[in-house]
């Protein structure tokens, strides 16, 4: 018998169970939208009210008969056999064609063994998506394994919370924590944090699996009116988010931590800025675990919790709510976008040597770092612990924007950049880091969409665009602006950012270009771009000296073997005149991504976080 016979001839037998999926014809439901930017539906169902408002405790289990064992059923109830389960007809239906599958044998709600039963199940109903509640994951029948199966037409699964796809080995290994759906032989496992939600006194919602597949169930008027997006949000992400744990590895000479009675660590020797102009150690608290890999202090803590830390340690913590949001997405795609990454390249960077005339071209980024995800300061984010933790306006943003990320067109997380100022222009990744485009990434100018931006690849246009101060976001002298985003040492140490200039003797230059890149140039005759960006960075530059000359790149190459820390950027215009050098530039930092200080002014002039990521990560989502 085909299972929409099966269903037809079940409810000409069972009036009762008719009458309920009749009724779901005149069901109330309301579509509310979540803050995430997601529409979501709410179903006042009072029937289900058999299950949401079930007991699952040992003891009410073992108080009542098993209402799926064949001996306690209706006798009105037909089953259709399938392997060692039984298709029924689910007589307190959430949608039309709802189904129970049933094990012929009493025996617990374990997903373990079935794995592959569960994708085999799911192609033979067509049309159909078969889920499955974990024990503790809105499973009203614990004691009885089961799956469920509705049209896949209801189902849809929320981007409000993360879920897994995981092949047959993976989901053996995981508890009754889990939501399971599977439609064509696709499976998708959803892990739970908590069975039901602080406010299940209050509204009376437990989230099974069609609960969290776009489909919220009411049991009573009142519970349905209160449910707002907002609450429907709050709810999903307690019940469903798992925060991912992060092992930061801190930097410098640090080998030893001591412990308060609270668990909190105290470091001292963290180094931060190496190798560039604010370099110092510090001693740090950190919260979490610590522990040693090789000789090295390593963090392991909390996502949510490790970006409270960054935005602070990133920035001033005084800095506009809508800044501080902005960055919390930013930080958070980014870490997560390198811990899924594999990249080979070694954490020192790869010298690379093309066919294209450049000698030497070098680039630094994140790797896959050996026993750690990332690393505590610069080169991947700035990380000090509790210790820059203090702002209640951080943890704030942090919460709002919780679980948000930039998505790419095809729904990878997008690898979000930023730096300190771009000097009214946006670099390219390529230019920067390895040769493969970003097309979120884009070059372009950091002003409102008027003027466009000048061929800035031509030596000509760059020249006057370095020399002269056109307007920009960045292009900042609010000291109330520049103090919520910059740290006292970074006003200390840097208070020209948008504009600058250095000027080395001949004697001085050859120097330090050969202390800095252990090559013997002999003297330095003359510093050449060879190529460069849309913002106007050079990623090619030629050093000529008396006894050999180079190309060399990328930009920070050119910024380290040119200062005894690092040059503001590489953006910037070389005279010679007699024996001294003047390099007049702008901005600081690569200049790919979001410009902080640009961000900075966005935000005072009133956009809101979601206009300054669209202007500094074009043809992303939101999500």
């Amino acid at each position: 018998m085909e299972v929409l016979e099966f269903i037809e001839e079940q409810l000409r037998r069972w009036p009762q169970a008719a009458e309920r999926f009749r009724a779901l014809e005149g069901v109330e439901t309301k579509s509310v939208m979540m803050p995430c930017g997601e529409s979501y539906r709410v179903q006042f169902n009072p029937v289900r009210a058999v299950s949401t408002r079930a007991k699952v405790d040992p003891a009410a289990i073992a108080a009542r008969p098993c209402f799926l064992c064949a001996g306690n059923r209706p006798p009105e109830q037909m089953s259709l056999p399938w392997e060692d389960l039984e298709i029924l007809v689910n007589p307190f239906p959430i949608f039309p064609g709802h189904l129970t599958i049933a094990a012929r044998e009493h025996q617990p709600q374990s997903l373990q063994g079935r794995v592959e039963q569960m994708k085999r199940l799911s192609r033979a109903l067509p049309g159909y998506t078969v889920f499955f509640n974990g024990a503790r994951a809105g499973a009203s029948a614990p004691d009885h394994f089961h799956f469920q199966a509705v049209p896949s037409r209801f189902m849809r699964i929320s981007s409000a919370y993360e879920s897994y796809e995981l092949d047959a080995e993976g989901a053996e290994t995981v508890d009754e924590m889990i939501n399971a759906v599977c439609t064509d032989g696709v499976l998708t496992v959803i892990p739970r944090r908590k069975h039901r939600p602080e406010c299940y006194d209050e509204i009376g919602v437990s989230p099974a699996s069609i609960d969290l597949c776009g489909t919220l169930i009411a049991v009573c008027r009142e519970d349905f009116d209160a449910l707002t997006g907002e609450r429907v949000e709050q709810i999903i992400r307690e019940v469903t988010e798992q925060e991912p744990q992060l092992y930061v590895g801190l930097t410098g000479n640090a080998e030893e931590f001591t412990t308060d009675a609270d668990g909190l660590h105290t470091v001292s020797g963290v180094r931060i800025g190496d190798g560039f102009h604010w370099q110092r150690d510090e001693t740090f608290r950190y919260g979490g675990k610590m522990m040693k890999y090789r000789g090295r202090l390593v963090n392991r803590i909390g996502l949510e919790e490790y970006l409270k830390s960054v935005i602070s340690s990133e920035m001033s913590a005084t800095s506009s709510m809508e800044l501080l949001k902005a960055h919390a997405v930013i930080s958070r795609s980014w870490v997560l976008a390198q811990m899924r990454a594999s990249r080979a390249r070694a954490c020192a960077g790869v010298p690379i040597k093309e066919a294209d005339g450049a000698d030497f071209l070098q680039w630094f980024d994140r790797d896959d770092h050996e026993g750690f995800d990332v690393c505590s300061d610069d080169h991947c984010q700035r990380y000090q612990g509790l210790t820059r933790q203090t702002s209640p306006a951080v943890a704030e943003a942090v919460e709002a924007t919780r679980g948000l990320v930039l998505l790419t067109a095809d729904g990878q997380i997008a690898d979000a950049r930023f730096s300190k100022c771009c000097g009214g222009a946006f670099e390219l990744f390529e230019n920067c880091w390895e040769p493969h485009h970003h097309p979120y990434l884009e070059a372009g100018p950091d002003a409102p969409a008027a003027a466009p931006l000048p061929d800035l690849t031509r030596e000509d246009n760059a020249r006057r665009w370095i020399l002269t101060s056109p307007e920009a976001y960045c292009n900042c002298e609010d000291s109330e602006v520049l103090a919520q985003v910059l740290n006292d040492f970074d006003r200390e140490t840097t208070p020209d950012f948008y504009r600058w200039e250095v000027n080395y003797g001949v004697d001085e230059l050859s120097e330090l270009v050969h202390r800095r890149s252990g090559i013997d140039f002999g003297r330095i005759e003359a510093l050449e771009p060879v190529r460069r960006g849309p913002s106007g960075r050079i990623y090619q530059l030629k050093i000529i000296g008396s006894r050999r000359s180079m190309t060399i790149g990328k930009e920070l190459i050119i910024r380290r073997w040119l200062s005894e820390s690092h040059l503001r950027s590489s953006a910037f215009v070389v005279d010679r005149r007699g024996d001294s050098f003047r390099l007049r530039g702008a901005g600081w930092g690569h200049g790919v991504g979001l410009c902080q200080i640009g961000a900075a002014m966005m935000a005072a002039k009133g956009f809101d976080f979601r206009a300054i990521l669209n202007h500094y990560f074009p043809n992303t989502i939101l999500k």
